[in-house]
């Protein structure tokens, strides 16, 4: 309650002084005010959103200059400097807002008062890339002093930031703590695959092949996600791994990332082989995701026929007693939607009408705005299925 009266205090201030055409530049009084109020109450949840609330409906005009101005009149005043993540970088709705470039020195200090922890990893290597030289310095030291597992997520976020020299050992970091079993360091080094010279995509995929006791799924994610960068020995190498998978979701999606490298029919071996054990068993969520990857191997004038099989299939699942029921289905039509035609509109229907409750209500909503014609709910899909 504290902190609401003092939110409508500022507010009635900023009516005086500023307006509400909020075109006007803010004082530096009202902003040392904003710096108290953030400070007295930093463990409020809603201190930042009133911060936000006020900047939004009184700074309007927010260019460059002021922004850089704004956040280093805030960083000179405020004790607990913590709280600028949440007024700088986001908004009340939940989205980032990402800082000009010269805002940057004010995101050390903040992150650097952070507990160590997942939150303080995420940070660094979020906006990592934002640092002056100094505080990239500042923070591989801080890194490097932190605890596991946070330090092995706060070294691959800050990975890119380095110089040479730093990049090496973190890497010989991240590959030490890899053979420790780490699945943090797996994750780290499946991200950081893409920007590695072939040198180190080489020892990265020898580490996960040659080293005792990896699980199968470590090695298919580094694959799944990474294929397109494999040089062919190294493909071939883990062709014939992933051929011995104990999973048989892990190994055709393996197999189908990897299939320009395999000898001729074996892809088309492989979905025969699918399709007959698909008959012998209730289908599950993962059949329906390979039968589409299986989908995006094949010309494109049979990707409607394997559309329906993957909606029949969704049809017979029974998760009435998964923890996700009704999450489920959902995910997977969300992961479809965007390639349903009109010959699939009636057996979409018929799945999205065995969704219950919110799901369901939701699931149903999208279809008829894709019937409609309304694609743009699609460019952001957050499926079921996870890399």
């Amino acid at each position: 309650m504290a902190g609401y009266r003092a939110y409508t205090e500022l507010r009635q201030a900023c009516v005086r002084i500023v307006g509400y055409a909020g075109t006007r530049e803010i004082p530096d009084d009202l902003l040392r005010g904003l710096a108290g109020f953030l400070d007295v109450h930093p463990d409020d949840s809603m201190t930042a959103y009133y911060a936000n609330a006020l900047l939004d409906q009184f700074y309007r005009r927010r260019t460059a200059a002021r922004t850089a101005r704004l956040f280093q009149v805030l960083n000179t005043h405020l004790e607990n400097k913590r709280v600028l993540l949440d007024v700088a970088l986001r908004r009340p709705d939940g989205s980032r807002v990402p800082l000009a470039l010269q805002d940057s020195a004010v995101l050390w200090p903040a992150i650097r008062e952070l507990p160590d922890g997942y939150g303080k990893a995420n940070a660094i290597g979020t906006y990592a890339h934002l640092f002056p030289d100094a505080a990239a310095d500042a923070a591989f030291e801080a890194v490097m002093a932190m605890p596991e597992p946070f330090r092995t997520r706060a070294l691959g976020g800050i990975h890119p930031r380095m110089d040479a020299p730093r990049r090496a050992h973190i890497l010989a970091e991240l590959c030490a703590q890899f053979a420790a079993g780490s699945h943090e360091a797996a994750y780290r080094l499946k991200t950081l695959f893409p920007i590695l010279d072939r040198a180190v995509r080489r020892a990265v995929v020898a580490l996960h092949l040659d080293t005792d006791g990896v699980p199968e799924s470590l090695i298919a994610y580094l694959v799944i996600r990474n294929a397109q960068y494999l040089c062919r020995e190294d493909a071939k190498r883990v062709a014939a791994r992933a051929g011995r998978f104990e999973s048989d979701y892990l190994r055709i999606r393996c197999l189908l990332k990897l299939a320009r490298h395999l000898p001729v029919g074996q892809v088309d071996a492989l979905y025969r082989r699918f399709q007959r054990d698909l008959v012998q068993r209730e289908p599950v969520a993962e059949d329906v995701h390979n039968l589409l990857q299986f989908g995006a191997t094949m010309p494109p004038s049979g990707h409607g026929d394997i559309v329906a099989m993957a909606l029949a299939l969704t049809a017979r699942i029974d998760d009435r007693h998964s923890a996700h029921y009704e999450q489920g289905k959902y995910g997977l039509m969300m992961f479809m939607l965007p390639l349903l035609g009109e010959t699939h509109r009636e057996a979409a229907q018929a799945v999205a009408d065995t969704v219950r409750g919110g799901y369901g209500k939701g699931l149903r909503a999208k279809l008829r705005r894709h019937d409609a014609g309304g694609q743009e709910f699609c460019t952001i899909r957050r499926g079921a299925i996870m890399y």
